[in-house]
């Protein structure tokens, strides 16, 4: 499978987690080193790396809807919490340099969480930064998530709203699930969403995860993976 990150390492160790392997356990091949841009991210191409797993069975990917155990990891533990509200405190600037460029004028609102730290945008121009289907957004989301990571060694999801877009796109997501559920029921056949963000992937998981006639799963790398809803199998 092939994972995509700011870095190399940081793609690899994204594909280790995803596929719950260890660097012995798979084969790695270093795809592109990426290359940097505006202010270091911005208008750089990611680092790509393909990573196999030794063993000969196929191995199935986990369904996202599964909890995963809290990482641990040294490094983020010796950290320091002024470490981390720096980093924070760059991506905010890295933000709004970058809606600047985009001659967005914004404000934007903080709020840290133990695992997700949101920035709310306040602008007149709020379709720009939000873009059709949340694709603008989702793409500096991204851009913020890099360049966090790039920081910091804090696992920390990288949230971005605008006019409480995140929870209107919510609900159409959970509206979008039941209805491709009720497709892929009703025409008997596997049905493939677009590319969504991590965020929104799991918005769909949850909206089906009670519906015992459908099973959901993801597939594909980074940023173009994808949620799969088919009938599930009946017994018997």
């Amino acid at each position: 499978m092939k994972f995509s990150a700011q870095t190399a390492e940081q793609a690899i160790e994204k594909g280790l987690q995803e596929l719950g392997k260890t660097r012995e356990e798979v084969e790695i091949v270093i795809i592109s080193e990426g290359k940097k841009g505006f202010l270091g991210i911005f208008g750089g191409n990611p680092a790509e790396v393909e990573i196999t797993p030794k063993e000969t069975e196929r191995v199935e990917e986990k369904d996202e809807t599964v909890a995963e155990p809290e990482p641990s990891d040294e490094k983020e533990e010796e950290e320091s919490e002024q470490e981390v509200e720096q980093a924070l405190r760059e991506v905010g600037s890295y933000l709004a340099e970058v809606t600047k460029e985009m001659g967005v004028e914004t404000k934007i609102e903080v709020t840290v969480g133990r695992r997700d730290v949101f920035y709310n945008f306040s602008a007149d121009q709020e379709g720009i930064l939000i873009g059709k289907h949340g694709k603008t957004l989702n793409s500096l989301q991204l851009l913020a998530q890099n360049y966090f990571d790039k920081l910091s060694f804090k696992r920390l999801n990288i949230i971005l709203d605008v006019a409480d877009y995140r929870e209107r796109r919510t609900e159409t997501l959970k509206y979008l699930a039941k209805k491709v559920a009720y497709d892929a029921i009703s025409q008997r056949r596997r049905m493939q969403l677009d590319p969504m963000p991590a965020y929104e992937r799991k918005v769909i998981h949850s909206a089906l995860a009670d519906n015992s006639k459908v099973k959901t799963y993801s597939r594909g790398a980074e940023p173009r993976r994808y949620v799969v809803i088919e009938p599930a199998r009946s017994r018997g």
